[in-house]
């Protein structure tokens, strides 16, 4: 921020405690438009602000506003804030009226940082009502603002808001709960902020006995970066991990064409996926005809294709298209061809306290029954390196540019090395446009040497010059 004359700077505190108060208040929805107030000898008519756009909106649309500064919940490895005019506030969004939209957004609401700014018009005359307006401002769309005469920076902190929606989510309960017993939750795409055909759609998917919060730094840092931030809208993808691989995929695939429906089509999606998360990114973007439905049924491939329905779940699940709007896909300690974990004599034992949901097993009597004997039908069984399903999607192209970050714990011994759970031989493609090898092990997500790489492919992926 320029150095501002101490006059400004006594305005500006002046301002923003006015704003916290009348904010406050707004957004209690004690204050009514057309209702006039009087305080110090003046009258005041506050109105909600300028018309709903991308980055600005009227505080009616919120229910609450913790002001940011009294967020003190430490969740993200680093605060991202900037000095300047306005209140920034940790906001509690009310969810959109439409109910197709509704889907795509968690009870929660928006993840979206807001900045509070209360604005007047020109000074009243004696016995005139002067006009002022609280409006909210996104500072991923907008840095500066106009008061008067002079242009400020906007204040922003965008990361009082990620910890203020998720400090109290307890993702170990959620993701075993979605492991154990996967029958009991359901997928969801969530969008973290109202959706702008503008902007680059970054979709983020979680692996195995996982949960969408385990995110929470990478969308702090990226989206707080200056080049980043007017370029990308940030969305995650939450299933039951306990859910077949290929099933899961087919969630995700469905729940894409749904959004597409209501909104249009996504400007170059990325999708990033951790783990088992990268397995369903990777199916998105490939056309496998019938080789991974060949290599499922086995010699009753022929004879079950001409049986079922095009609609039958094991179709819609085995046989698919590539996305044609998905650009780019970034793997993270992604197990390719399997992990041996899932042949150890303790997963064994595990595997068998997965109760698989009765639509998935149902639509299943029809197909071979050793089909479950071979490790189909659960994630975990289904990440062997034996399952047929890995040899099938080594042998089909990926058909978008990709890349690949791999952990080695630290001790620098690729191509011979492991993350604690995926072996190199198997995170490893030699299809991928780059691969940066970070010194971590199966949370590869995590270091900041993962950050400025996801950081680097997204600058190349809009064309911005670093």
């Amino acid at each position: 921020m320029k150095t501002l004359p101490e006059s400004d700077k006594h305005a500006l505190r002046i301002l923003s405690a006015a704003t916290e108060h009348v904010a406050a208040n707004f957004i209690g929805e004690k204050y009514k438009p057309e209702k006039t107030y009087s305080h110090a000898g003046f009258s005041y008519r506050i109105n909600a602000g300028i018309a709903q756009k991308p980055g600005l909106y009227p505080l009616a649309g919120l229910e609450s506003a913790k002001p940011a500064r009294d967020v003190k919940h430490r969740l993200c490895t680093n605060w991202h804030t900037e000095d300047g005019v306005g209140l920034p506030v940790a906001p509690k969004w009310k969810r959109p009226t439409d109910p197709k939209m509704q889907r795509f957004v968690t009870a929660r609401g928006y993840l979206e940082p807001i900045t509070a700014v209360l604005t007047f018009d020109s000074a009243a005359k004696a016995g005139r009502t002067r006009e002022a307006s609280i409006t909210g401002y996104d500072p991923t769309y907008i840095s500066k603002i106009d008061l008067g005469r002079t242009e400020y920076p906007l204040a922003a902190d965008f990361t009082a808001p990620i910890v203020e929606q998720t400090y109290d989510i307890n993702e170990i309960t959620i993701a075993l709960s979605g492991l154990i017993h996967p029958g009991v939750l359901d997928s969801k795409l969530i969008l973290l902020e109202p959706y702008d055909k503008d902007r680059i759609p970054i979709l983020l998917v979680h692996g195995l006995n996982s949960h969408p919060r385990m995110w929470k730094d990478v969308i702090n840092d990226l989206r707080a970066d200056p080049k980043l931030r007017g370029r990308y809208q940030f969305m995650l993808f939450y299933y039951p991990t306990g859910w077949p691989i290929a099933y899961s995929s087919m969630r995700l695939r469905e729940e894409l064409a749904a959004l597409e429906d209501l909104v249009g089509k996504p400007k170059d999606m990325v999708l990033v996926g951790h783990s088992m998360g990268g397995l369903l990114s990777r199916m998105q973007v490939i056309d496998p005809g019938r080789k991974i439905w060949d290599t499922q049924m086995g010699a009753d491939a022929d004879k079950l294709y001409e049986k079922l329905p095009a609609n039958h779940l094991a179709k819609r699940t085995l046989i698919f298209s590539p996305d044609p709007d998905i650009g780019r896909e970034i793997y993270i300690a992604v197990p390719h061809r399997g992990s041996g974990l899932a042949d150890k004599s303790i997963t064994t034992w595990f595997i068998k306290l997965l109760k698989l949901p009765s639509t998935i097993t149902s639509a299943f009597i029809d197909l071979p029954a050793n089909l479950i004997d071979r490790g189909k039908l659960t994630s975990v069984a289904g990440l062997s390196p034996t399952n047929p399903l890995f040899k099938a999607l080594d042998e089909i192209p990926i058909r978008v540019p990709h890349h690949s970050i791999i952990g080695d714990r630290g001790r620098g011994d690729t191509p011979n090395s492991s993350d604690g759970v995926v072996r190199y031989w198997s995170s490893h493609l030699d299809s991928a446009q780059s691969e940066v090898i970070v010194p971590a092990g199966h949370g590869a997500y995590k270091p900041p040497e993962a950050i400025r790489e996801l950081r680097r492919i997204l600058l190349l992926h809009a064309g911005i010059k670093d």
